[in-house]
């Protein structure tokens, strides 16, 4: 099955980019990975969002495998020339109370991933996987926009565009 995201109602195609890893700084931080996060990333890493972009070569396996076990790691994508990392966070809007109740219906749907919603309004909602994954955020996210139909239904990424040579 192919990865994808849904933007203004057309379906958009993503590709796993393997090359790099997205950690989240705060939980590295917390588990005492910063330093070596820190030190791996000194050139050539990019920060936004509360991740930092490193190249998955720059991180030996024992490390990886520690981040990956305290939930430090969020999967990369690429999509043209920009590099994705979806956050476990999902915002959907809604124009209508009935697209309200249809989000509501489907998020008590039993193969719905598990998660919890965490602000709610009358025109939407965001919505957080339990897992802290951000492809389970994309995965619930599509399933939300396919089946309630809603006026928006997104997976927050931060993206990541390489930055044009400029000549001397």
């Amino acid at each position: 099955m192919s990865e994808f995201y849904y933007a203004g109602g057309r379906k958009v195609e993503l590709d796993r980019a393997t090359d790099y890893v997205a950690v989240v700084e705060q939980t590295a931080r917390e588990a005492g990975l910063d330093a070596r996060v820190q030190k791996s990333s000194e050139e050539g890493s990019r920060r936004g969002g509360g991740v930092v972009l490193v190249e998955r070569s720059a991180l030996d396996e024992k490390t990886l495998a520690t981040l990956r076990d305290v939930g430090a790691l969020q999967p990369v994508y690429r999509k043209d020339r920009a590099v994705m990392v979806p956050l476990p966070e999902v915002r959907v809007e809604f124009d209508t109370p009935a697209q309200h109740q249809a989000v509501l219906d489907t998020l008590t749907h039993r193969d719905t991933p598990p998660h919890k919603i965490v602000q709610e309004t009358d025109y939407a909602m965001v919505v957080q996987p339990t897992s802290g994954s951000g492809d389970d955020a994309v995965t619930l996210a599509n399933e939300i926009y396919e089946r309630a139909h809603p006026a928006a239904a997104s997976a927050r990424f931060v993206q990541f565009v390489p930055k044009r040579e400029t000549g001397s």
